[in-house]
């Protein structure tokens, strides 16, 4: 056998291989039904049972946006409805490694990264935890978020925001990346202004179908709202600063005003990380715009309000392609990943595998690691 072809088939055979154990994986953990399951998803499913697919979309039955709520109503018609949720969970998973190895692949050449970055995502344990175990749908809007950035690489500027549209048509987080993008247009890359405008059509569009059913528009638009509103928190075991000033759902102390505060702080935060992306002259490598994307979705996570653990989702996805285009960030990687994994030890197991005190020195550190990295890359491509 010719050596191409030889190579070739161990590809293909391990690939078959990884996502053999990835599926085994997943459905060991398919009978546990979580907190959230037993005390909400089941609960909103019955509902749905009790107004049928369609006459449920003209409810607020859930806190979830329209466009979860249609994922609801579809396989409201399984007799397994855990089983069908986490299936769908699931399947973005095997969609969000596809799109990791298209970005590992198109930043590198290197196919066999890519295979390796498809690996690293389906073997995941965040990953598995979050749609197998925990029933959640935290890689549906990640795998928008991610195609999002792939079509923004391969100068595809209108598919990019529309990719972008659909993700926070599943979840409000999809805004993590928008400083990014903001920052590329600003420098001429790719996004033009009128891209942006893709973003609300599309969530409008998404909207569309609840609101024909009977559902008033304003409630519609008014879920991530409402969704804030719901966990006053600073953080809901997301290891961000939030845990320095006590913030959590053990202690708290004026939660609506640390919520304001936090709110204006992160938009300043972010607004400043963007001016100083914009007015710096350096050349717009491949490289940067990884660590570029990584560090504002950090900083979002890092400052904002109200993050539960599972928010952490993109990073642990982008920092895959991050270590894969650059091996010797490996170990940052396995931090990052790491780290996520322990903050989600209380919603699992009602308990703290590390105080949340140590997660946040832990990820602050990390998130200084990354921003001294992003500088010394800008500093290395500044423009003479």
């Amino acid at each position: 056998m010719e050596d191409s072809k030889r190579e070739k088939l161990i590809d293909i055979s391990f690939i078959v291989a990884i996502v053999a154990v990835a599926l085994m994986a997943r459905i060991c953990l398919l009978p546990v039904k979580s907190g959230d399951f037993l005390y909400c998803l089941s609960v909103w499913m019955e509902r749905i049972h009790d107004h049928g697919a369609w006459g449920s979309l003209a409810y607020r039955i859930s806190n979830y946006s329209a466009a979860y709520m249609y994922v609801m109503a579809l396989v409201s018609g399984f007799k397994n409805t855990l089983y069908a949720l986490k299936g769908f969970s699931i399947l973005f998973d095997f969609i969000s490694a596809g799109a990791v190895f298209a970005l590992v692949k198109h930043l590198t050449g290197n196919t066999r990264r890519g295979i390796a970055g498809f690996a690293a995502v389906l073997l995941c344990p965040t990953v598995i935890i979050n749609s197998a175990w925990w029933c959640q749908c935290d890689t549906v809007y990640v795998a928008f978020m991610l195609l999002s950035l792939l079509y923004f690489l391969k100068d595809k500027g209108s598919l990019c925001c529309i990719m972008l549209g659909i993700a926070f048509s599943f979840k409000l987080q999809a805004v993590f990346l928008l400083p990014f993008l903001v920052v590329m247009w600003a420098k001429g890359r790719t996004i033009k202004l009128w891209h942006f405008l893709w973003i609300p059509a599309v969530y409008l569009l998404f909207q569309i179908p609840a609101w024909i059913a009977g559902r008033p528009m304003s409630e519609l638009l008014g879920v991530y709202v409402n969704q804030t509103g719901m966990y006053p928190f600073g953080t809901l075991h997301y290891p961000n600063m939030y845990e320095f000033l006590l913030q959590n759902n053990h202690f708290w102390k004026h939660l609506k005003e640390v919520s304001e505060f936090g709110l204006y702080f992160s938009i300043g935060a972010l607004g400043m990380f963007a001016y100083w992306m914009v007015v710096k002259k350096f050349k717009l490598t491949p490289q940067i715009l990884v660590t570029m994307a990584l560090f504002s979705v950090c900083l979002a996570l890092f400052t904002m309000p109200h993050m539960h653990e599972r928010y952490g989702m993109m990073v642990d996805l982008l920092v895959i392609v991050y270590a894969l285009q650059r091996p010797e960030k490996i170990p940052v990687a396995l931090c990052y990943i790491t780290l996520s994994l322990l903050s989600y030890s209380p919603f699992l197991n009602g308990y703290d595998a590390l105080p949340g005190i140590w997660q946040a020195i832990w990820m602050f550190a990390l998130n200084i690691m990354l921003g001294v990295d992003l500088a010394r890359q800008i500093k290395d491509n500044a423009c003479k």
